[in-house]
């Protein structure tokens, strides 16, 4: 199990599934297309409507096409390619 993925109970038993992607929240915050404008921010890394990670972009290329998640305590950092269909949600 990713230790970094959110998870909420299902309605049956004791078993979870991953959280959902929220619905676009006030305040114009949602969905980002501009990743080369993100470094610095702390962000929510998507795919396939399933959260995958959670940290700060360390560095995204100008194009947009990919971004860097800093590494955090004993994870390293990690590459996202917006071509793969990962979507960044601020």
């Amino acid at each position: 199990m990713n230790p970094g993925a959110r998870t909420e109970s299902a309605s049956v038993g004791s078993t979870t599934r991953p959280a959902k992607r929220p619905a676009r929240r006030k305040g114009g915050r949602g969905v980002r297309a501009d990743w080369a404008r993100l470094t610095g921010h702390t962000v929510e890394v998507w795919l396939l409507d399933e959260h995958v990670t959670t940290g700060v972009v360390d560095q995204a290329a100008e194009d947009d096409s990919v971004l860097w998640i800093a590494g955090e305590g004993i994870s390293t950092r990690r590459l996202f390619d917006k071509s793969t269909g990962y979507q960044v949600w601020v």
